[in-house]
């Protein structure tokens, strides 16, 4: 088979492994790895790089749906306090729908903001933000 290039026509954002995010029209995700450098007195070049941390992100873009908020799925708190932290952990994954393979896994996510946009001309539109603590690709 011919090396092909994934595209938003053929993903899916998914939570909970079969649970569709709505009208989802753009997910963005980030794995950074945080670094600290060994710099001792005396020396012009570090001594060591050394690994001390790992953030994960996720953004997502809906198209809000009326009577289907992020609420209403089940994807993001309501309520007072205990709900809010008391919140589970979610897992989502970007799906190829053609190929029939997950393309990015995400567990561990956590949900962090939201925001929507509304115009006179447009969709009104939510971005949310999600923390999370591993982001897997297809080979793992």
């Amino acid at each position: 088979m011919a090396n092909r290039a994934f595209s938003g026509a053929r993903a899916r954002l998914y939570f909970e492994g079969d649970v569709l995010a709505g009208w989802c029209t753009g997910v963005r995700g980030s794995e950074n790895i945080a670094l600290q450098r060994v710099d001792v007195l005396g020396e012009l070049d570090s001594e060591e790089i050394e690994v001390v941390g790992r953030t994960v992100t996720m953004t997502a873009d809906f198209v809000r749906i009326i009577g289907s908020s992020l609420q209403a799925q089940g994807f993001w708190p309501k309520g007072a306090r205990d709900e809010v932290i008391n919140f589970p952990e979610m897992v989502a994954v970007i799906f190829d729908e053609v190929g029939g393979d997950r393309v990015y896994k995400l567990e561990g996510v956590k949900c962090e903001s939201r925001n929507f946009t509304v115009d006179r001309q447009g969709l009104c539109t939510v971005n949310a933000t999600f923390q999370a603590k591993r982001m897997y690709d297809e080979t793992e």
